[in-house]
């Protein structure tokens, strides 16, 4: 078996069609099963007909390509309609079937072939006249259904393929024609800006000499905003329409003026609105005025071109401003803890390792603060996770507020928050007057959404980390948690915080 994998992932290392891995992977099925014939279908269930479209025949049951049967009669649909993929005794199973009775088939395999949509488009087959006992081969179905998806897949690539393939050559193709799509495309592909891209390309698009004016705009809050002084007049107009249009109408990237709304027209020209759209929204426009007698249809082409050059840009710049965001999103919960919102560990590593490198420069104090939530556990047992969570929160929010300028809270994890303290000097005076505006911070009554919680206060450890000293990171905070581990004993024993 190792030796038949071997084979099939070098088949898939180089196939380069549908046909160079799919006869290859009929070839070692027929190895792996012994069945007499093993072929690849195609199915077109609204014609009703399954098409034999590669066949490996190494035995007496002999099938041709080419051959197209009804589907609604085939041993495959039986067996995807029970999801019987594998059968020995197709004459007892599938009695009724002409075909198997005709070619005296006694053990058959059929596995789906879907399209990426999960349509049902072929099968991977297998057929023979004689038993093999593959029931007795559990793992033969799961390689069955790998080829099955190796085939899939490489279907539904060519298929892709073959669609981003006739869409380029049909865009090539109407480039090659106007030379103004492959101006307007230029200046999409180089734009930062939709406002300024669409001056650009109305300017373009009146230069051309196809249309007798071409008028930006920019919608703004659901109103049409002139990009041009020729424009400003059309403002008022066009918002108008805009506002009377049904949601189908919406959809038309060529939308036509009604006569009624173009009295600034003459007889002898048609308004257009080229609708610019990012996210099914209309972000731009472009009020075209048209020759009555010009080529109707080519101008249309022309306008719907220009119509999808601007919306793809549009759609990329609003993918840019869309993962520019969700990068900082990215940026800020790698530093920050989704619950709290403080700084997390991380975070609070990198943050005390600055405050050392400045502290040594400037000859300074700082102290760290250990605080531990003393019976947490108890809350989230009394009243729930979801309260508790809400404690951590509020709990949070009050450390945050005791900060002054210069100091820094984070979450260290759990029900564990540490405070980095600027100091002016060393004193004991001053740590002795932080631990008492932490606990009266944090003590007392927590106003939450569903409770409202009496807290007696956190244990809180303090070290001071002076000018010239050793401690790195990791030291300062094992001080600090021991600090606030002696305090907690203390705590426990009934003795009043110092």
């Amino acid at each position: 078996m190792d030796r038949q994998l071997e084979q099939l992932a070098q088949f898939v290392a180089n196939a380069n069609s549908l046909e160079g891995l799919t006869r290859p992977l009929l070839g070692l099925l027929q190895q792996i099963t012994g069945l007499e014939s093993t072929y690849l279908t195609s199915i077109d269930e609204l014609a009703g007909l399954q098409r034999v479209d590669m066949v490996h025949n190494a035995g007496e049951l002999q099938l041709p390509e080419g051959l197209t049967v009804p589907w609604h009669d085939t041993l495959c649909k039986r067996a995807l309609q029970s999801q019987c993929f594998v059968t020995e005794n197709v004459a007892e199973v599938w009695g009724d079937s002409e075909a198997a009775k005709q070619l005296g088939i006694k053990t058959y395999i059929s596995v789906p072939i879907c399209s990426n949509t999960g349509e049902l488009v072929g099968t991977l087959c297998g057929a023979s006249t004689q038993h093999h006992g593959l029931h007795n081969r559990p793992e033969l179905t799961q390689i069955i259904k790998l080829c099955a998806d190796l085939i899939s897949h490489q279907l539904n690539r060519e298929s892709a393929n073959a669609a981003a393939h006739a869409r380029a050559d049909a865009a090539e193709y109407q480039l090659e024609r106007v030379q103004l799509l492959a101006t307007v495309s230029e200046l999409c592909v180089a734009a930062q800006s939709l406002s300024l891209a669409v001056m650009q390309i109305a300017s373009v698009m009146q230069q051309s000499g196809y249309w007798p004016q071409v008028l930006p705009f920019e919608m703004q809050q659901q109103e049409f905003i002139a990009l041009s002084v020729n424009g400003v007049a059309w403002q008022s107009l066009l918002t108008n329409w805009f506002s009377q249009l049904a949601p189908s109408q919406l959809a038309h990237h060529v939308m036509p003026l009604p006569t009624e709304f173009s009295a600034t027209l003459t007889q002898d020209n048609n308004g257009l609105v080229v609708a610019i759209y990012a996210q099914q929204q209309i972000v731009a426009a472009l009020l075209v005025v048209d020759s009555r007698d010009s080529t109707f249809v080519d101008n249309k082409l022309l306008l719907l071109s220009i119509s999808n050059a601007l919306s793809l840009l549009a759609a990329r710049l609003d993918e840019h401003q869309q993962l520019v965001a969700l990068n900082q999103q990215f940026s800020y919960f790698a530093l920050h803890d989704p619950l709290t919102g403080l700084p997390n560990r991380r975070y609070l590593l990198e943050e005390l390792q600055r405050q050392i490198a400045r502290a040594e420069r400037q000859q300074q104090h700082f102290c760290v603060v250990f605080v531990d939530l003393d019976k947490f556990k108890a809350i989230n047992d009394q009243y729930g996770h979801e309260t508790g969570d809400d404690f951590l929160k509020e709990f949070a929010r009050k450390l945050n507020s005791g900060l002054r300028k210069g100091d820094f809270v984070a979450r260290q994890g759990g029900d564990e928050f540490v405070m980095i303290c600027q100091l002016t000097e060393h004193s004991e005076v001053q740590c002795q007057e932080l631990e008492q505006r932490i606990r009266q911070l944090c003590s007392g009554d927590f106003y939450l959404p569903k409770h409202t919680l009496l807290y007696e206060g956190p244990s809180i450890g303090i070290v001071v980390r002076h000018p010239g000293d050793s401690s790195d990171v990791d030291t300062l905070l094992s001080q600090a948690d021991a600090a606030m581990y002696q305090d907690k004993q203390r705590r426990r024993q009934g003795a009043a915080p110092r």
